[in-house]
């Protein structure tokens, strides 16, 4: 029982891929969608994509804590949104990794925000993708350099083994074999 006194909600049907930028994990998880897997789409980007659009300013340049509370909860209400899914279900990226960015930052996690989080937990094992050079492209939301972008990858994976969680690298192989990892995995813990 987590330390707030509520069960933990665990799922061992819902599957955190995480890792470095441009590693290949949406290109992965596109690959696990089209198998007939269920897929949840990362809440950061997500928000980055809609602000440019209308015009917001809920972005990590212009309100970072705001921004990183609106991931968590979207985090939250994904994962609450998950469990009408038929699973497996993949998540791209998580909770564990949005509260270890908060505290990395230096910002403001409020109690509840953390007992909501330990509320909703993931399978035991999380995939980590590691940082790919080669395959590492720029882009309109991925600016960094490659050697920049790779700095959040050990707190991002820090964050879910200090939550408990197992890590699984994925191999840096072809798409079709990586799902077919994935698979294996899920069938080994299944």
């Amino acid at each position: 029982m987590p330390a707030d006194g509520y069960p933990a909600l665990n799922n061992p049907h819902f599957h955190v891929i995480t890792g470095a930028s441009g590693a290949g994990k949406s290109t992965l998880l596109n690959a696990l969608a089209e198998r007939g897997c269920s897929v949840v789409p990362e809440a950061a980007l997500a928000i980055v994509q809609e602000q440019e659009r209308c015009g917001g300013d809920l972005l990590p340049a212009t309100n970072l804590q705001a921004f990183m509370e609106e991931v968590l909860a979207r985090n939250l209400a994904a994962y609450d949104a998950a469990r009408a899914l038929p699973p497996p279900v993949f998540f791209d990226r998580g909770i564990p990794e949005c509260l270890g960015h908060m505290e990395l930052l230096g910002l403001e996690i409020r109690p509840g925000q953390r007992a909501e989080a330990s509320r909703r937990r993931y399978a035991s094992t999380v995939l980590v993708a590691q940082p790919w050079p080669e395959i590492y492209a720029r882009d309109r939301w991925r600016r960094a350099e490659f050697e920049r972008a790779t700095r959040s990858f050990e707190p991002t994976v820090a964050a879910y083994t200090a939550s408990g969680y197992g890590t699984r690298v994925l191999p840096q192989v072809s798409v079709e074999e990586r799902v077919a990892f994935v698979l294996r995995q899920l069938e080994a813990a299944g």
